[in-house]
């Protein structure tokens, strides 16, 4: 029977053998998915909670209805946002969810906003489940009055 420390070594062995396999594979499947889809839908807003006056700190939630940009209706969205710096201009940081047919998208960015004015921001692609349950991948993001307009190159 090996002793001891021989049988801890050959774990040991088994177990790195095991994880550089698996790394290997995954690296392996990912080689040569270059598949880069182009999204591109408009939020319609149909609730927003953001105060009158941002202080920092303060977070608020928007819902919106997706389409595309022949009108057709795609799904819905919600995004939450922290203000992260107030001044001159309003700096948010927010999480946002498109929720579609074919399964959902989550987003992340921080965009800085004088007002109401129209203002075009980069966002990253975090995730997703369904048909994009391996997204990847940036895009940008509008906002301009009640609509909220979705730029995306989404990696899956």
């Amino acid at each position: 029977m090996p002793s001891a420390t021989v049988r801890s070594a050959l774990t040991v062995g088994a177990l790195a053998a095991a994880l550089s396999f698996s790394l290997t594979s995954q690296a392996a499947a990912d080689v040569g998915d270059e598949e880069i889809v182009r999204l591109q839908l408009v939020g319609v807003v149909e609730t927003d909670t953001s105060p009158k006056t941002v202080k920092a700190g303060d977070t608020w939630t928007t819902y919106m209805h997706l389409y595309t940009h022949d009108n057709k209706h795609v799904g819905d969205a919600g995004s939450r946002c922290t203000a992260v710096e107030v001044g001159k201009k309003v700096t948010a940081q927010c999480t946002r969810v498109l929720r579609m047919h074919d399964g959902e998208i989550t987003l992340h960015d921080m965009i800085s906003r004088k007002g109401d004015q129209r203002i075009t921001s980069k966002t990253a692609i975090a995730g997703g489940t369904g048909v994009y349950n391996d997204a990847e991948g940036e895009g940008y993001i509008t906002l301009e009055g009640n609509r909220v307009h979705f730029d995306l190159s989404v990696d899956d």
